[in-house]
């Protein structure tokens, strides 16, 4: 299989707000009560711009790319985060021990990275940047071996995937009404093509109440109707008293899941809160491996929502979803990225027992939808198929590549 010859990193701008067979046990369609919390085995189905608190923390995607020395193929990665650091993490201090290594040991480069990204961090691991550069491992291996990552993972267990719209952010108006009938709009667009919908609270970044972020979802749901699932983003918004009262209001609303409710190192909330709410919690994309272990093992999320750009890439998201479903926790995986994210994603949920759905942004992003040669798209239906071809299965197209780029 030869050997890697060269890493290369491609950085892009932020764009936008930047079947199973019938008889198999299917736990993500079972139907939730608005009085009672599903159990573990059920499906529960930031600049600080006034539109997605998240573009700061994701800011501009970072792709790492892998080669072999025995022919044409390459394997392409994504890293959460900002260019700034994480390009130099990639090629100058993890991306240089691969060259002349074997393609094929994915998980003993894994754990090589990561042994020497924290000899040299000491306090913290660069897990975006081992994230794309894990991926991109996994992509080669399955373009030399001719087979799609999900087979190399443990096999697919289906060939599509429903899917959820998230999107609904707030715009920059002051006018609650005008906000509140914009969100409900767009809700009832995307509940029509998916069936399920994520919208964001935390109104206070436009000076508004809590009160407010219920009253949005009260809206929402009454628009959508009680057929749809509605689940809520607090992209940890609130502290502990007010995420339990906004709690117990979205789970007389039959909410699906509330997710981030509080700020991602307050374990004890998230335990306290899961415990005591009817409506199920939801976290994990800003947790690494060890961080989700920990809030697994306390029982403290009722859905785990690992994303494969920051994670530390597919080698540790598949180990996430093992202890997740040793506990009984369903997982859904937290996607908000290019195609690359998108078909990572996909190749990891087909590895899974049920129909777990994936997480679709539909905010406008000309890099994400432009990016590949063949981009990831739904069905009439909401239905995305997992893709076929080797490795993740997608291809970048060179010119949007290079359209995009801002950096070697």
């Amino acid at each position: 299989m030869g050997s890697l010859s060269a890493l290369r990193t491609t950085h892009s701008p932020a764009a936008g707000t930047l079947s199973t067979p019938a008889t198999r046990h299917d736990p993500w369609r079972t139907p939730v009560s608005r009085t009672s919390k599903p159990s573990a085995s059920r499906y529960p189905s930031r600049s600080r711009s006034a539109t997605h608190r998240r573009g700061s923390r994701r800011g501009a995607p970072c792709s790492s790319e892998s080669r072999s020395t025995t022919g044409p193929s390459a394997g392409g990665g994504e890293c959460w985060g900002p260019v700034a650091g994480t390009r130099e993490t990639v090629t100058s201090l993890l991306g240089p021990a691969l060259v002349g290594e074997s393609p094929l040991d994915v998980g003993r480069f894994h754990r090589e990275l990561y042994d020497s990204a924290r000899a040299a961090y000491q306090s913290t691991i660069p897990l975006p940047a081992l994230s794309g550069l894990d991926l991109a491992l996994w992509d080669l291996k399955g373009k030399l071996l001719g087979v799609p990552v999900a087979t190399l993972l443990g096999g697919r267990e289906c060939g599509a995937v429903d899917a959820y719209a998230t999107g609904h952010y707030f715009r920059p108006t002051d006018d609650l009404e005008e906000q509140y009938a914009a969100i409900c709009d767009e809700a009832a667009v995307n509940a029509d093509a998916f069936g399920r919908v994520k919208l964001k609270v935390g109104l206070a970044l436009l000076g508004h109440s809590p009160d407010a972020d219920v009253e949005l979802a009260r809206r929402v749901r009454d628009r959508v109707g009680p057929e749809v699932d509605v689940m809520v983003d607090a992209s940890y918004a609130y502290d502990r008293p007010t995420a339990r009262r906004v709690g117990r209001e979205l789970g007389a609303l039959g909410v699906r899941w509330f997710e981030e409710p509080v700020r991602p190192t307050d374990y004890d909330g998230y335990e306290r809160l899961s415990r005591t709410l009817d409506v199920p919690i939801a976290g994990g994309e800003c947790h690494g491996p060890a961080d989700l272990d920990r809030l697994l093992a306390r029982g403290a999320l009722d859905v785990v929502q690992p994303d494969v750009c920051n994670v530390g890439g597919l080698t540790p998201a598949r180990e996430v979803a093992d202890g997740a479903q040793h506990a009984g926790v369903p997982i859904v995986p937290h996607v908000w990225g290019t195609q690359v994210a998108l078909a990572a994603s996909l190749q990891l949920l087909a590895t899974f027992p049920g129909d777990p759905p994936l997480e679709f942004d539909r905010s406008a992003n000309p890099l994400r939808d432009n990016l590949a040669v063949d981009p990831v798209k739904t069905d009439d239906r909401g239905r995305v198929a997992v893709p076929e071809g080797p490795g993740l299965g997608v291809d970048l197209d060179p010119g949007a590549v290079e359209r995009y780029r801002i950096g070697e």
